[in-house]
């Protein structure tokens, strides 16, 4: 009997992720296939691929966690906000005004803005760390609750740092960022142009944002792919399991055995459960009393 291998399952159940993160569906399938291209053009070697390759798919494992916490400091639909944070360039101070005066409580009326803008202002550049510090550590938590590599998890956690050290959640510079998390913060924010204007959206944004989020060595990498590169019609690719599946190196393929789906499973509560603070373990105590109402009602079994 064949077995399912991780990737197939990590790569349907990204779609759910794409949904915590207010991206189109196939955000993070697209964001792999780009991550993967970069790593072609600079020959990374079979392991360092496979662990690039996770984190990539996973990235946004962690997402659903500040969901709370967005809605308390900007109101309206957390989704909207952590969608339109990538569309802007928010380490300038213009675009940063910009992007408060777009989603802060958007629908409610002057005073209540008024009010909600007063609230940011309280919380400082504090907050902006600690949105950032809660899905980047919950998601390199759930990495290794799947019992992927330890450069895998340590990825997630750094993928929004900046080459310049303006992101987060730590402000680490240059190559103090792992590799990997320089790879998935470019093709993250790549994919999501190339939604919005195709390759040459993407080549754009990425050459402007050169030296100050991105790594110029990988600048350089990803733009020589030019527009006529092949990636961008695997970008159109569907179903795109196929194009990741091509894109996975396959003598690193791990298996989803028994065991590791159960581990996916919990996994996955837990990206449900840290939508709010009221659901917090919600799914693990539904499965022990549904597990314990078995126990006591079900007829036991006979051999």
């Amino acid at each position: 009997m064949s077995t399912v291998k991780l990737s197939t399952v990590l790569s349907a159940m990204s779609y759910a992720l794409d949904l915590t993160e207010g991206q189109p569906q196939g955000h993070a399938a697209r964001s792999c296939l780009l991550g993967m291209r970069i790593a072609e053009q600079l020959r990374l070697s079979s392991d360092q691929r496979s662990d690039l390759f996770y984190a990539l798919l996973m990235k946004d494992a962690g997402c659903s966690s500040n969901a709370a916490r967005v809605s308390q400091l900007f109101g309206g639909n957390d989704q909207d906000a952590k969608r339109g944070l990538w569309e802007r360039d928010w380490t300038k101070w213009r675009e940063k005004i910009a992007y408060a005066l777009e989603y802060t409580e958007p629908e409610g009326s002057l005073v209540e803005r008024l009010r909600r803008f007063a609230t940011l202002a309280a919380a400082g550049p504090s907050s902006q760390r600690e949105l950032f510090e809660i899905r980047c550590d919950r998601g390199a938590n759930i990495a290794r609750a799947l019992g992927v590599s330890e450069p895998t998890a340590v990825a997630i956690r750094a993928m929004d740092e900046h080459w310049d050290g303006g992101g987060y959640p730590e402000g680490l510079r240059r190559d103090e960022i792992p590799l990997y998390s320089r790879i998935v913060g470019l093709a993250q924010v790549a994919e999501i142009y190339w939604g919005r204007g195709g390759a040459d959206a993407a080549l754009e944004v990425v050459r402007e944002r050169r030296g100050r989020w991105f790594d110029p060595a990988l600048v350089k990498a990803f733009c020589s792919l030019g527009g006529g590169d092949r990636i961008w019609s695997d970008l159109r690719s569907e179903p795109l399991s196929d194009a990741i599946a091509v894109a996975e190196p396959i003598e690193r393929a791990i298996p989803a055995d028994e065991s590791r789906l159960d581990r996916i499973a919990h996994a996955f509560a837990l990206v449900v459960d840290a939508k709010s603070t009221f659901t917090y373990h919600h799914s693990d105590r539904v499965a022990a009393i549904s597990e314990s109402v078995a126990v006591e009602k079900l007829p036991p079994r006979t051999h």
